[in-house]
């Protein structure tokens, strides 16, 4: 699967019309330092410096999916406190619309409190109301449901033990699903209560898929393991598509029952995994609506919570990191939009950028030599590639001896680049447009040119780059290589 079409289905998310139905709970976070013990017990002392809070349960699928660029709208019950105030806030401020949740009377908001030294968790207390809502709460819903769900594209139901979901309003979304059916996703502990709704995906993790299984857990092989569970999946939570996350192991999916596809997780550091599932399921669900297939919806949703578990505190997975991502871990470049926020994404990191150019018709140890010096001159090193009509007008009308894509990939195999665009499809045989784009610190050229023979150097110089001439490795060309093998070949090459 190449850069474009993963971009061509992330750049649909914003079409989607979501509705998101489940439990609100407020995170709040007491972050400080701590240095010593109290002297009333032998527990850590944390010097409260700054509270933090974000909405968790449900609540996170809605801003993880209004971050990757749905419009999303969410159902839920709340009690009529200040908690329920700061979710809302929180959850309105990002664009969800949180005109339907329901303030029941008597009832308390859930609250997860956690009291933080640095990065370590030292205690978590929770509080608020997980019993069922109560019966003119539940119509009401009920009655936003038979009112609203035709206006969906996808439904989200994210079950999290606050209450919300009850089996009349379960009963409720299956009248509606059997007249208008949607993409329905299904995020719970306990799946098996969704089953009569038929879910199109369900996202269990290794230790749910593996109860619901009715099997004990294992510290090894665990994929071997899991391998085995998709027909009992099936058969407990009746979903077409089961998504079973293993955290660093990845992730299998199983089509009606039938192993479809292996994700492999992405290395990261030092992982913060809170809400990285949320992530998973909002990017799994909108792929699919966009028309993903199973293994590109799942690398997608992989890359997703790569991102999201990069991060210190539970944030989402915004549609332009998202976009990046791709672009970043390939390196052939489709245009000059996205080399410009690739750019962009490079220079807020401080990194430094170099750019350079050429044919790179034949590769030679002369261009290996001179890419890797040019890498040592930044961190990035960008090249643009004429193509094929621009090398033709360059070079004469028997050049390329190889077309751009057998060019880009070959290129593409030396760890000194990063990354490949070509240019020169409109007449143009000089790479001003990219030179713009990517507003590259250093521009670098071969040593037979000038800064007076050099077309892009007042481009370069406008930008505030610096062109840096890099020496070319003696007798190394493709045009003497060719001229050799014309000599030892009686099968004459264009030179």
């Amino acid at each position: 699967m190449n850069n474009a079409a993963y971009h061509k289905i992330i750049s649909q998310f914003e079409k989607s019309r979501v509705l998101v139905i489940g439990d609100i709970i407020l995170d709040a976070y007491l972050k400080g330092d701590s240095t010593r013990l109290s002297p009333e017990a032998p527990v850590p002392v944390v010097n409260v410096s700054r509270k933090e809070e974000a909405v968790g349960g449900a609540a996170n699928i809605a801003l993880n999916l209004r971050a990757l660029g749905a419009e999303v709208t969410f159902f839920s019950a709340v009690g009529c406190d200040e908690d329920a105030e700061k979710a809302i806030a929180l959850l309105s401020k990002t664009g969800v619309n949180a005109g339907y949740i329901i303030k029941e009377p008597g009832r308390k908001t859930m609250v997860k409190t956690r009291v933080m030294a640095k990065t370590q968790i030292l205690a978590r207390f929770d509080y608020g109301t997980q019993i069922p809502i109560g019966t003119e709460t539940e119509h009401l819903i009920a009655a936003y449901l038979k009112e609203k769900y035709e206006s969906f594209d996808v439904v989200m139901i994210g079950d999290y033990y606050g209450g919300i979901l009850t089996p009349y309003i379960i009963q409720t979304i299956q009248h509606l699903q059997e007249q208008t059916p949607k993409l329905l996703a299904v995020d719970s502990k306990e799946l098996t209560s969704f089953k009569s709704l038929r879910p199109t995906l369900v996202k269990p993790n290794y230790f749910e898929a593996i109860k619901l299984a009715g099997q004990g857990y294992q510290a090894t092989e665990r994929v071997e393991q899991a391998r085995e569970t998709g027909e009992l999946l099936f058969e407990k939570t009746g979903a077409k598509i089961v998504a079973l996350t293993m955290d660093a192991e990845g992730a299998l999916i199983f089509d009606n029952g039938q192993l479809s596809y292996r994700s492999y997780a992405y290395e990261v550091p030092t992982p913060n995994v809170v809400g990285a599932g949320d992530t998973f399921i909002s990017a799994y669900a909108l792929s699919l609506y966009a028309g993903a297939d199973i293994p590109m919806a799942t690398e997608v949703a992989t890359a997703a919570a790569a991102i999201a578990v990069q991060k210190d505190d539970t944030a989402p997975c915004y549609s332009a990191e998202l976009s990046s991502f791709f672009t970043i871990n390939n390196k052939i470049i489709s245009h000059a939009g996205e080399l410009k926020k690739l750019a962009e994404i490079y220079e807020a990191q401080g990194k430094k950028i170099v750019f350079t150019n050429g044919c790179f018709d034949i590769l030679h140890s002369g261009h290996v030599s001179y890419l890797n010096r040019a890498k040592e001159l930044g961190d990035v090193l960008i090249v643009g590639l004429n193509c094929d009509e621009s090398v033709a007008r360059l070079k004469g009308p028997d050049r390329p001896i190889n077309p751009l894509e057998d060019r880009m990939e070959v290129l593409s195999g030396l760890s000194a680049i990063d990354h490949i665009i070509s240019f020169g499809h409109e007449n143009e045989d000089t790479p001003v447009e990219l030179i713009r784009a990517a507003k590259p610190h250093v521009f670098a050229k071969g040593g037979d040119y000038t800064k007076e023979t050099l077309p892009e150097a007042s481009v370069v110089e406008e930008i505030g780059g610096e062109i840096v001439f890099v020496p070319y490795v003696p007798d190394h060309s493709t045009t003497r290589i060719i001229h050799r093998i014309n000599k030892a070949n009686p099968l004459k090459l264009p030179a």
